[in-house]
């Protein structure tokens, strides 16, 4: 009878050594969720980094919210599940400061005046905002491009005309331009750098006014903890300033 007992406890200890090792690798297998908010003007470079980050880390998908930088912190404050933000300014950032306590400023963009190539209005020049029957547009003052739009503008002191609408992001101000909406429209450098095959863009003279600084970093409540730094570390690695640089966006300093 011992014996058998015997028997008994070596062939269950062996079925529960097999079958460890499938429990491991399905939990291997399974899908790992990294969500990231980040301001609009990074969807095209944040998309390419994104699945970069994912072939060098198996079974892990990186989901995205691309929205202005101020609607993301709200959503942040409301209690939105984020594991990295990525802001178009640093007054955003400091809105979460008491979840994202830490942030390092990898790129920075600045806004200019963009019209079609094909401008019948010849819209040259900033003044040119004030030509009559001109429409134009810029983002709303609580969004980081529309910001630096009103700074920049504030420096030409100027121009006079008022634009037709106040966009909530700065991808909505590209599609009305480009749909033909409107005449103009101050955008960031790093949008006229990807439509640049149908725009052209006028700068401003004050370059400071009209430059935003972008922060990342982790959120403090993440359950991801090592895979959010991993992501930043990618982002402000050379292979992350080089998609940056051939985007557009200015190296921080």
């Amino acid at each position: 009878m011992r014996r058998r007992g015997s028997v008994f406890l070596v062939v269950t200890a062996l079925l529960a050594m097999t079958a460890s090792p499938s429990q491991a690798s399905l939990h291997r297998n399974q899908k790992v969720t990294l969500t990231v908010f980040a301001a609009s003007s990074l969807g095209q470079t944040f998309t390419a980094i994104g699945k970069v980050f994912e072939a060098k880390n198996p079974g892990v998908n990186v989901e995205f919210s691309f929205l202005a930088s101020s609607t993301l912190a709200t959503q942040m404050l409301a209690g939105a599940p984020v594991d990295v933000f990525a802001s178009a300014s640093e007054t955003d950032m400091r809105t979460v400061k008491t979840l994202v306590p830490s942030s390092v400023i990898f790129a920075a963009n600045r806004v200019v005046l963009a019209a079609p190539r094909d401008d019948r209005i010849h819209i040259n020049k900033i003044m040119d905002l004030n030509k009559r029957g001109v429409k134009w547009i810029q983002c709303a003052h609580v969004v980081p491009c529309g910001a630096a739009a009103d700074a920049a503008l504030a420096s030409e002191s100027r121009v006079t005309s008022k634009p037709v609408s106040f966009e909530p992001k700065v991808s909505s101000a590209v599609a009305k331009l480009i749909s033909g909406e409107v005449d103009a429209a101050i955008i960031f450098h790093s949008d006229f750098i990807a439509n640049r095959s149908t725009l052209r863009e006028i700068r401003f003279k004050n370059s400071v006014a009209a430059t935003t600084r972008y922060p990342i970093g982790v959120v403090k409540t993440s359950s991801q903890q090592s895979l959010a730094k991993a992501f930043v570390d990618t982002v402000i690695s050379a292979y992350g300033r080089k998609v940056l640089a051939e985007a557009g966006f200015i190296r921080a300093s």
